[in-house]
């Protein structure tokens, strides 16, 4: 008799251990997954519970979910499950596991052969991070013509662990990029006040009024010049712009913040935009293939913000963007503008030096120990480097 019952709970047990994990598909909704479990009414009551419990939960394509006898457990997130146990009345109780995620500053090095998404992929990282070091450093670096064979970066960022799993970037702290043997260098700052970015080693900061280009292109088709054979007219005259050759239907942003002045058409300019800013400047953006119909003539629109899309339109021979600076009535080369950066005052310098030192140490690799010697957590890549604080 002993042996029987043994026998039985030791089946009971196995069956417990190892439970059925089931792939969320397209179409598929809770009761359909667990309508042999519980009833209609049942169900009823574990969706009230969860919408109460789990604000803007969706059962979405790819979960997983570990389907035992009395327990269900929902992997919504990485930091969150959803469990569904059965009670002995036959109902049901909802619980929500969250766990808390964990900081590490690594340090990422890359060199550039072609470009960064390519050598940032070499790194062992992936897009995500080239786009943010792009982002922070575009006031500075044209990414699609400044970049040469050699250049290099430095990053100090964030990686966020949850149950000792890879969960994604954090911020970045602090880099250097080496271009065409030009050290730049970006820390980032927050005094909780009013200052807030990405600065420089000298407290001068990498945001700009103005961003160096508007668009992704493919290479410079024509340049600023007060004489040259327009291609369309055939005779000389000045072009106050730059036009940026790019494929039909790429978006164009705006590289400051301003007001809509003109949105509209002509026979030479094709579909333009035009956008008035602070201290007399404007922007031009002529020949777009079509608007961003969020833009209204008058309206406001941000930095970087998507305003159109390149085209061929008015005067054209092929689809690019003609780009324009004015300043109080008087044309700019937008390949030599540069916008003044954004500085601290005098009396915040100090706190931000103070600050900016130990980031600056880390980017030097003077305390630096490789990830592979930190085993307690298992994520790419193997060749960033944890920080000890």
């Amino acid at each position: 008799m002993k042996k029987i019952v043994f026998l039985l709970l030791f089946i009971f047990s196995f069956s417990q251990a190892f439970a059925e994990i089931y792939e969320v598909k397209l179409g598929d909704t809770l009761y359909g997954i667990l309508s042999d479990k519980y009833t209609p009414q049942q169900m009823a009551e574990i969706n009230r519970q969860i919408k109460k419990e789990y604000k803007g939960f969706v059962l979405r394509p790819g979960m997983k979910i570990s389907l035992e006898n009395n327990k269900v457990v929902i992997y919504a997130a990485l930091d969150r499950e959803v469990v569904i146990t059965k009670l002995s009345d036959g109902n049901a109780k909802v619980n929500i596991n969250t766990y808390e995620q964990d900081l590490m500053k690594v340090v990422v090095k890359g060199t550039i052969e072609n470009n960064l998404f390519e050598a940032m992929y070499k790194a062992g990282e992936d897009a995500e991070l080239a786009a943010n070091l792009a982002s922070i450093f575009e006031w500075e670096i044209d990414f699609f013509k400044d970049l040469r064979p050699g250049d290099r970066f430095i990053i100090l960022v964030e990686k966020r662990f949850i149950q000792d799993k890879y969960a994604g970037y954090g911020k970045i702290l602090a880099a250097d990029f080496y271009n065409q043997g030009k050290l730049k260098r970006a820390v980032y700052y927050n005094d909780g006040k009013k200052n807030k970015g990405y600065y420089n080693e000298k407290g001068e900061g990498l945001e700009r009024g103005f961003l160096r280009v508007p668009l992704n292109y493919s290479r410079i088709s024509s340049r600023y010049s007060t004489s040259r054979l327009h291609p369309v007219l055939g005779y000389h005259r000045p072009h106050y712009g730059v036009d940026y050759a790019a494929p039909i239907g790429t978006p164009v942003k705006a590289t400051a913040s301003g007001i809509v002045k003109i949105k509209s058409r002509t026979k030479g300019n094709g579909n333009y935009i035009a956008l008035r800013h602070p201290n007399g400047y404007e922007t031009f953006y002529l020949h777009l293939n079509g608007f961003n119909r969020a833009i209204k003539q008058g309206g406001a629109v941000a930095q970087g913000q998507i305003i159109g899309y390149v085209g061929s339109t008015g005067y054209s021979t092929g689809p690019h963007l003609d780009y324009r600076i004015r300043k109080n009535g008087r044309w700019l080369n937008p390949l030599t503008f540069v916008a003044t950066p954004k500085t601290l005052k005098k009396d915040d310098v100090a706190a931000f030096l103070e600050h900016a030192s130990s980031f600056l140490n880390k980017l030097n690799l003077s305390d630096v120990v490789y990830a592979q010697t930190t085993p307690t957590y298992s994520m790419p890549p193997v060749n960033s480097m944890f920080l000890q604080f």
